[in-house]
């Protein structure tokens, strides 16, 4: 017997071509055209987009903080345009709000300003079994300790994590949440971002957020970009900055400038453009698709020969590898690797042999202080290229999914000494980096063979 399919649960906010106005008369100004979208229970959206682009007028208006002027909005059911106090307030009690700036109370402990997140208690919710939610929201986000602090004796991140709280302590069948990470570090942010999304996803409800921070892209189940009021094509937006970022990098790459660029580049300037890069592929990837774009393909390649050798730099190797799983033919094979004479080559090696065959079969890292001591060292490509290898540092690199992608190496660190735990450290941070890149360009290999193939067949 045929099992009827689940129907898909209804908008929990569904807009239709609405426009919104500043002003009056002829300071009017048009601030949102035609814009329409959806969002589903359980689902977590993130738009994005330049700065005065509307996003943050949209938020408003979803969240019923203002009426809506011209199409249709409805929230939950209710409809949004032109909207009366009353019921834009019997909206807003169903909805949760993160900001920028936490706007705890300083004078509340934490779990008091969580309890703001209800601002009634509900009759069926006996006072002990509302003070007990309160705190499992707390515990929920890692400050049960810190219950009885007041705002300024918590960190950032912790009182972005009690504005969470306070948020979603109300189970809202909504969140709407406007620049929440951005007045963090990386790793707060991250934190944030990630508990928001398991406890919204826990409870169900829709998530919303406005944002400019790309480092937390791969947070959304869907990205909205915004531009000009308009909504646009996510893919599209993204390509286009994608490709306007490369095309700066493959300016600087001519005749290998890039490369040059980057030796003398200090440490902190260097992490800070590995970021800016690895955040652009994130959103590249965001976009599920990609172009058949010859051009974008030769400047990653670019981008990844340049940030290969410059990881060696870093580390003071001689000689820096990356190696990629070619699974069709059962090897490795160079993507970057330099011969005596610095000129790039190509080196391939059955899937399993040597050190890099090892990184990649296990995972795991490998330090080798003495090449020609180690019984897993390959002396054929030494013998091959004319190379005199001394010791080497080799890190696997990881996809999202855990899978290996391929290995990084580096050769011959300058002195009598061989790599330590701080190379392996920051060699560690460098893949993880890397990954994103790499994840990139396979995934536009897999497209160009696909499209091959459709044209073959």
């Amino acid at each position: 017997m045929a099992t009827a399919l689940a129907a898909e649960p209804e908008p929990v906010i569904v807009i239709q071509g609405v426009s919104h106005y500043f002003g009056s008369g002829a300071l009017r100004r048009q601030i949102l055209f035609d814009v329409s979208t959806e969002v589903r229970p359980g689902e977590i959206v993130i738009l994005t987009g330049p700065s005065g682009s509307g996003k943050s007028t949209l938020l408003t208006l979803m969240g019923g903080l203002r009426s809506a002027q011209e199409g249709s909005l409805r929230v939950l059911g209710q409809e949004l345009r032109d909207a009366g106090k009353a019921q834009l307030v019997a909206v807003r009690r169903k909805v949760g709000y993160i900001f920028q700036t936490h706007n705890l109370l300083d004078s509340l402990t934490a779990l008091d300003n969580v309890a703001m997140g209800i601002p009634q208690r509900p009759p069926d919710l006996s006072p002990s079994a509302f003070r007990e939610r309160c705190l499992e929201m707390l515990r929920a986000v890692g400050l049960e300790e810190r219950r009885h602090h007041r705002p300024g004796q918590l960190s950032g991140g912790q009182r972005q994590r009690v504005a969470v709280a306070r948020a979603l302590v109300g189970r809202p069948r909504i969140v709407l949440a406007d620049e929440p990470t951005a007045s963090l570090d990386k790793k707060s942010g991250r934190e944030v971002a990630d508990l928001l999304h398991g406890i919204a996803k826990q409870q169900g409800c829709a998530v919303l957020l406005v944002t400019h921070d790309n480092r937390i892209l791969d947070f959304a189940d869907r990205v909205i970009y915004m531009e000009d009021g308009r909504l646009v094509s996510s893919t599209s937006a993204v390509l286009n900055n994608t490709r306007q970022f490369l095309h700066t990098i493959a300016q600087n790459n001519r005749q290998g400038e890039l490369t040059r660029l980057l030796k003398d580049l200090p440490l902190p300037q260097f992490a800070a453009l590995l970021e800016q890069v690895t955040a652009e592929f994130q959103q590249f990837l965001g976009a599920v698709r990609m172009g058949d774009d010859e051009a974008f393909e030769s400047t990653l390649d670019q981008v990844i020969e340049a940030f290969t050798i410059k990881a060696g730099w870093l580390l003071q190797a001689d000689r820096t590898s990356l190696f990629l799983v070619d699974k069709e033919r059962g090897e490795l094979w160079s993507k970057v690797a330099q011969g005596v004479s610095g000129a790039s080559i190509e080196i391939r090696i059955p899937l399993r042999s040597g050190v890099v065959g090892h990184v990649v079969a296990t995972g795991q890292p490998l330090n080798v202080p003495s090449a020609y001591q180690e019984p897993l060292f390959n002396r054929e490509v030494d013998q091959r290229t004319g190379y005199r290898t001394r010791n080497i540092l080799c890190l696997p690199i990881f996809d999202p999914q855990g899978r290996v992608l391929g290995a990084l190496s580096a050769l011959n660190k300058a002195g009598d000494s061989p790599f330590d735990g701080q190379d392996e450290q920051r060699f560690s941070e460098f893949a993880s980096s890397m990954a994103v890149i790499l994840e990139t360009w396979q995934q536009l290999q897999r497209l160009r063979a696909g499209a091959r193939a459709r044209l073959e067949s």
